[in-house]
């Protein structure tokens, strides 16, 4: 018997012993067995349970998982089969066995996540429909792209190292290096990205909310993008994209999110007058303060105050409030026009009137002046 076993132990086939390859079957019967069971008990038990839910995600991802889930149980097989096989194959063989198990697992896992995005996505956007904020309705759609995008380049980094022989430090480095000059050539794109969410998190303004820009006109917020924010500008009959970087420099008003439910707009106005006394400063300024309460479209007070010297010319500050955000241009230029004929009742030559609209055109012409 002894003899027998001698002779079956020194059978060799390509240099394997012959108990060496029945391990081998042995392991690959296994592997086979552990696939199978896994099928049967524990994946259709999930899929018994999962038919009880009302939802179809849970159905969808036992779907995609399942064959990547049986690929998983072949590498573990190859992988003990390796381990039998160590001392008869060769040290770079061995190394490149290595390789290619790590990259096939490595394979197996981005593949699940880039077919599970879709469904990450449906679960995502089903959450943000019953959330208050806006911010995640817009970014969901993007969330399972960005899933894919990175199962796509975890899979080019270890394919990489092993296909060309470069560590994944270094392949990370030189895209790190490519990153770096991509962000350059698009920083503004992805400041206005940034500048969305700080629009969302800080709760800057909202759809349909009304603005005040700089140029002093009115518009409307119409909608929210990612990179822009589309307003109505009522004055022009048109629609602006304007990128989300500009709207949070801080030169933009929001009119609509008032603490008080009196919700009001300031009618901002510079008066430059010149050759005229103290005294008619002062009687200027008293009949300004009146005339409010004549116009039903503003509150009934207003602030007047004398505000320097500009050479020859007396500078009178002037701010009301429009009572009627719908009604403001008409508030406009009813104020106006009533401190334009106040001016020609108290005999002032027009010639040395100037008015100003707003704060940022009477910096303006105050800097050409000067």
């Amino acid at each position: 018997m002894e003899a027998i076993w001698q002779i079956i132990k020194n059978i060799k086939i390509l240099d394997i012993p012959v108990i060496i390859i029945f391990f081998i079957v042995l392991a690959l019967i296994a592997t086979l067995v552990l696939k199978q069971l896994l099928t049967i008990v524990v994946i259709r038990r999930i899929e018994a349970l999962t038919r009880n839910t009302k939802t179809t995600l849970d159905d969808q991802l036992i779907a995609v998982i399942k064959k990547p889930i049986g690929w998983f149980v072949y590498l573990m097989g190859l992988w003990v089969i390796q381990l039998i096989l160590t001392d008869y194959i060769t040290p770079q063989l061995n190394q490149t066995i290595t390789g290619i198990i790590n990259l096939a697992i490595v394979g197996n896992i981005a593949l699940i996540v880039y077919r599970t995005s879709p469904i990450l996505g449906e679960l995502l956007q089903n959450l943000s429909a019953q959330t208050d904020t806006e911010l995640d309705d817009i970014i969901s759609p993007y969330i399972p792209k960005l899933f894919r995008l990175t199962a796509i380049v975890i899979f080019g980094l270890k394919a990489g190292e092993i296909l060309l022989g470069a560590s994944a430090t270094a392949i990370v480095g030189l895209i790190g290096g490519a990153g770096l000059t991509l962000g350059l050539l698009f920083k503004d794109v992805v400041g206005d990205w940034l500048a969305t969410i700080v629009i969302y998190s800080d709760s800057l303004y909202r759809v349909d909310d009304w603005l005040l820009l700089p140029s002093g006109r009115w518009a409307e917020v119409k909608n929210i993008g990612i990179r822009s924010t589309t307003i109505y500008i009522g004055f022009e009959g048109a629609t602006q994209k304007v990128p989300n970087s500009k709207m949070i420099d801080g030169s933009i008003k929001n009119l609509s999110q008032q603490p008080n439910e009196q919700k009001k707009a300031s009618i901002d106005l510079y008066i430059k007058i010149d050759g005229i006394s103290s005294k008619k400063v002062v009687a200027l300024n008293e009949k300004i303060r009146l005339i409010p309460k004549k116009i039903d479209l503003l509150y009934d007070s207003c602030m007047v105050r004398f505000n320097g010297l500009e050479r020859n010319s007396r500078v009178i500050r002037v701010i009301g409030f429009a009572n009627d955000l719908d009604n403001y241009s008409r508030a406009y230029d009813q104020f106006n026009l009533a401190i334009l004929a106040l001016l020609e009742q108290e005999g002032i030559d027009l010639f040395y009137v100037n008015i100003l609209s707003d704060t940022e055109t009477y910096k303006t012409w105050q800097y050409r002046e000067n």
